[in-house]
């Protein structure tokens, strides 16, 4: 009678053993979806591009794109990975993650994933511009010179371009970086400190300055960080392994892109207004920070060059391992069919 019963159960323990072998492959699917690995696309299906940005007025090119519609193209769906308030590493970890398939993001960022173990390629610049980068003092500091900056304690974001900048910049005014107390602070809580008295000056990249202006009673611009020879772009980066399979992707958002970044030049008041709609800023300190840059898509000499200026910075202070062959691994040809074309 025992035995019968055992004969019985064994369709449903076989059914039990194969449900727990299916299990694992199910889990590891998952792990890979939650991961944001590249999903394959059935046939006839458009090939999914994923796009980070953190919605930062300097990232306005690309979601206004994807919210106009502009990254549209045949065979392939742009879709954003929106990283929120995030700092902008955040575009290299999700690239190097690998939970995007290509990421815009400033020049350190991208010095950090091109320099990584994923092989990243750099596919553009779009924005940027000499004048990205101020010193603020503060009503009491008695700074009013480059020279009175001896002594006094300076908050800068260390590992940013701002802080590669304050270098460049103390050097060309004559004046010994180490002679100076350069303080690390984020660049959220830099207007803060300098209300507070912690720190004497701030430097950092729009639109800190001007609200530095607005918050900071007595406060005033010591220096702009131009003239330096680095114009600090904002770059658009992308897998290596992503860009070679799928060169049409690629080309959708450097288009996309493009045609953002016309619509920022030529009415950057309207620009403005839809950018501080999904950054929260005055709308007003969003266009004034796209008049105070420079809007336009190259992959030109002068970026590779400032490019280079940066990583020599990071890799001199031990934040990058390497300089990594900025030649080697450009892809100028997006661009260069993206100008051609308007």
């Amino acid at each position: 009678m025992r035995k019968t019963r055992l004969l019985s159960r064994w369709p449903l323990l076989i059914l039990l053993l194969f449900a727990n072998c299916l299990l694992p492959a199910v889990g590891a699917g998952s792990v890979r979806a939650a991961q944001g690995q590249p999903q394959s696309q059935a046939q006839g299906q458009a090939q999914v591009c994923r796009l980070a940005y953190t919605a930062k007025g300097y990232y306005a090119p690309q979601f206004l794109a994807m919210r106009k519609g502009w990254f549209e193209a045949d065979g392939v769906k742009v879709q954003e990975v929106n990283l929120g308030m995030s700092a902008g590493v955040a575009g290299a970890e999700a690239l190097v993650s690998g939970s995007a398939d290509v990421a815009v993001m400033g020049d350190v960022p991208a010095l950090i994933a091109l320099a990584s173990e994923r092989d990243c390629v750099l596919i553009g610049a779009y924005g940027g511009g000499e004048k990205m980068h101020s010193i603020m003092t503060g009503e009491k500091s008695g700074i009013t010179s480059p020279a009175d900056l001896r002594g006094k304690r300076l908050g800068v974001q260390f590992g940013s371009s701002t802080h590669g900048a304050v270098y460049l910049y103390l050097k060309a005014q004559g004046v010994n970086p180490a002679d100076v107390t350069l303080v690390n602070i984020s660049q959220k809580e830099l207007i803060e400190a300098l209300i507070a008295g912690s720190i004497d000056a701030l430097a950092a990249s729009e639109p800190t300055p001007t609200l530095t202006l607005e918050k900071a009673p007595g406060s005033r611009e010591l220096a702009n960080l131009s003239g330096l020879g680095n114009d600090y772009p904002l770059l658009i980066v992308a897998s290596r392994a992503y860009a070679d399979a799928h060169p049409e992707a690629i080309q959708a958002v450097v288009d996309g892109t493009a045609r953002a970044v016309a619509f920022i030049n030529a009415d950057p008041v309207t620009a403005g207004t839809e950018t501080a709609a999904v950054t929260g800023a005055p709308a007003a300190l969003e266009t004034g920070m796209f008049r105070k840059m420079e809007w336009r898509l190259r992959l030109d000499e002068q970026t590779i060059k400032s490019l280079g200026i940066t990583a020599e910075f990071l890799h001199s202070i031990g934040k990058l391992k390497k300089v990594p062959d900025l030649e080697a691994r450009s892809r100028p040809q997006f661009v260069q069919k993206a100008v051609g074309s308007h």
